[in-house]
């Protein structure tokens, strides 16, 4: 009986461990900027916008990118880039959904708009495949 408490304690404490994995894995080179190029695909790309416009969009401004996370700056901050430049983007582990991404694979990324310039960043709500 003893044995049969302990794992009732256990098993629901196991699952914590596996519930955030997923985010950006280092160790690959992004494909060159000019080698950037999303094509056709349809009416549903029209709401994405470039890096370059997210400098000096307003404050709260929703946003899609799509391009490559280049690499990790620190904690849940990484360096974002397109074909037009490059912007931080504050992703939490939780926005990854448990998939794993590498600087070759091409993703989707949606947020808010923060900061103006150099200083705009993006803090990020939703990432997905292209």
């Amino acid at each position: 009986m003893n044995k049969v408490a302990w794992i009732a304690v256990m098993l629901p404490l196991s699952f914590g461990t596996y519930a955030e994995t997923g985010g950006f894995e280092a160790g690959k080179t992004p494909p060159p900027q000019s080698k950037e190029d999303a094509g056709y695909k349809g009416s549903e790309d029209t709401s994405e916008t470039p890096v370059t416009l997210t400098k000096d969009f307003r404050q709260g401004g929703y946003v899609t990118l799509e391009g490559y996370i280049v690499k990790k700056v620190k904690g849940d901050i990484y360096q974002f880039r397109d074909s037009t430049g490059t912007v931080n983007i504050d992703a939490p582990v939780a926005t990854f959904k448990s998939k794993t991404f590498n600087s070759e694979d091409k993703i989707r990324v949606s947020g808010k708009v923060f900061g103006k310039g150099k200083n705009a960043h993006l803090k990020v709500s939703r990432i997905d495949e292209p």
